[in-house]
């Protein structure tokens, strides 16, 4: 699956989540967008262990939490915008907490990967470049430069390859699914950040000659 599939399936999640709030859905949700945010967290807590048993229900169990992370995750800030309540707090703690979320999910594909030495490189790869591509991002946005959009693998995207990983994984039983998966991940977040870099290189230069 591309790089621009996975792209357009992010947007038109998104516009099913707006669809959701518009028909009246969000008088059930919480109105504080940070209540999802943190159980976005939460939710994902447990599935390390969750993995950890290699049983077959288990990945199951996994892959549904980190799914609700996901609609979490995408409803918060849908939430705080429709209800007017969107702020720096809310912002903050989005970005730091999905930090977390992030870091948890490669975790479950290192597990059930069989953890050898080529996939401890990749987890290890692939979290430097999941948190390089925020970190530049939140650099870049701070000298007034727009990161949206640039770069291969934007959060979304990758929270959704992630969970097409294990998807395959659960449904073939194969680790090398998860191995490869790791290693995709490993070079296409770093590729990102490195994408990012440049831009903003390239955007200070100009801003300077």
């Amino acid at each position: 699956m591309s790089i621009v599939v996975l792209g357009k399936l992010k947007d038109r999640i998104e516009r099913i989540g707006r669809r959701i709030l518009e028909r009246g859905f969000a008088k059930v949700l919480p109105r504080d967008p940070n209540a999802l945010t943190v159980s976005s967290l939460i939710i994902t807590l447990p599935t390390p262990y969750l993995t950890w048993l290699h049983h077959y229900w288990a990945y199951i169990l996994t892959f549904t939490l980190l799914i609700i992370a996901g609609a979490f995750d995408m409803l918060d800030g849908l939430i705080a915008r429709y209800w007017g309540r969107a702020s720096r707090l809310g912002a903050f703690l989005d970005s730091t907490l999905d930090r977390y979320v992030d870091f948890i999910a490669l975790i479950d594909l290192w597990i059930v990967s069989d953890m050898n030495l080529l996939s401890t490189i990749s987890l290890l790869l692939a979290v430097l470049g999941s948190l390089m591509t925020s970190y530049t991002r939140a650099r870049a946005e701070a000298l007034g430069i727009k990161m949206i959009g640039v770069g291969l693998l934007e959060r979304e995207e990758r929270l959704i390859l992630i969970l097409l990983i294990l998807l395959i994984f659960i449904i073939t039983g194969i680790g090398a699914v998860a191995l490869y998966g790791l290693v995709l991940l490993a070079l296409l977040t770093n590729i990102t950040a490195i994408e990012r870099i440049i831009t903003v290189i390239r955007s200070l230069s100009s801003r300077n000659n």
